[in-house]
């Protein structure tokens, strides 16, 4: 059995290495399609040190032109992949992605029972892409598409929906949005995500050299930021969070997760002095399997909140609502994986409601179970 993972983010990367571990006797290829080139470079230097994770890598990474003589290189590169007869499944984060949807099309050509198998992409597969109810999101753009590239185009109302998906592995299969819901819903088994060889991989992307993990090891909390858009004119309220993180832990104690799209990289040092920065260029899962047992995840409502409570359920986990409050299908998902949500004003109190740390515990290989 071939198993192909088509990669476009820090969580699918995250997810395709777990699954790969736990599939050692088949042909596992990672194939990076990230808009980034550079992350796309990251993720292949890691995936290339863990032979035992990932058997081959295709890098596909970098914007590409939307036109298809600019696609025609990275299109012969799956062709040439993909059109022999064989066994295979091949796994996507976002079954919108032309890439997957021509590596499913040439495969289904020469191999029928081809297998296409959505991966947790985060909020968006329990509450639905915010464009799907749009005339633009259901009929002109897959229209275009059609037209543009052929019949083979398959719509997504929201991703992992599409045709060309058979089933899908998620986090929590009982939660997932209706579309998905006749699709086969396996539960990602969250066991490899605290193995050795795994942590090993997560090092190697945080950059392998010791320091990363080495942060990581006295700190209490992390917080992740929102995009800077939403505090970068107003930075007010996130002073008065850094004041309350200050009184209640050391600044060292504390880390900070910059939003991965940031610009301006001399904010956070003046808003959140002395505590310590975590590269924004790392996504917040391949931390999470390093963190201590009695770390604090904190943030702004987002996929990275429910990522720590599947992979870390035993965290504590908390929403700040610093602009807005989560409304509608977000906002009932949080609930239902017992994630408070709180404005910044009530965190002090929220804190010091949590279990006292234990100054000798340490952080384990145990595997997590997700649970709600």
């Amino acid at each position: 059995m071939k198993d192909y993972f088509f990669i476009s983010s820090p969580l699918h990367f995250f997810i395709a290495a777990g699954i790969a571990l736990q599939n050692p006797r088949h042909t596992r290829t990672a194939v990076l399609i990230t808009k980034d080139a550079a992350a796309g470079g990251c993720f292949a230097a890691a995936a290339e040190r863990f032979p035992q994770i990932f058997d081959r890598v295709i890098d596909l990474s970098g914007r590409q032109a939307r036109s298809l003589r600019a696609r025609g290189p990275r299109f012969a590169r799956l062709r040439s992949e993909f059109q022999q007869p064989m066994q295979a499944r091949i796994f996507s984060g976002n079954d919108r992605r032309i890439e997957f949807q021509f590596a499913m099309h040439v495969a289904a050509m020469s191999s029928p029972s081809v297998e296409g198998i959505y991966m947790d992409e985060g909020a968006i597969t329990y509450v639905g892409h915010k464009s799907m109810h749009s005339l633009q999101h259901r009929y002109l753009d897959p229209l275009f598409k059609k037209l543009f590239y052929g019949a083979w185009y398959k719509n997504a109302l929201t991703t992992g929906a599409s045709a060309w998906v058979a089933t899908a592995y998620v986090a929590f299969p009982d939660l997932v949005h209706p579309l998905l819901q006749s699709k086969q819903l396996v539960a990602i088994d969250t066991a490899p995500f605290t193995s050795a060889p795994f942590r090993a991989l997560a090092a190697a992307v945080l950059g392998g050299d010791g320091r990363a993990v080495e942060s990581l090891r006295g700190v209490k909390l992390v917080l992740t930021m929102p995009h800077e858009g939403s505090y970068i004119h107003n930075p007010a309220p996130y002073r008065d969070l850094a004041a309350v993180l200050g009184d209640s832990f050391a600044p060292a104690e504390v880390a900070i997760k910059a939003h991965p799209r940031i610009t301006d990289h001399d904010l956070l040092p003046r808003l959140f002095a002395g505590m310590t920065l975590l590269d924004n260029r790392c996504g917040m899962e391949m931390l999470l399997p390093l963190l201590n047992d009695d770390c604090i995840i904190a943030g702004d409502i987002s996929s990275t909140l429910l990522t720590a409570r599947w992979l870390r359920p035993s965290l504590p986990v908390v929403a700040l609502t610093v602009h807005d409050s989560a409304t509608g299908a977000l906002s009932r998902l949080f609930a239902a994986l017992h994630i408070p949500m709180i404005g910044p004003d009530q965190l002090a109190a929220w804190l010091a409601g949590q279990p006292a740390a234990d100054p000798h515990h340490e952080p384990k290989d145990a595997p997590h179970r997700a649970g709600a």
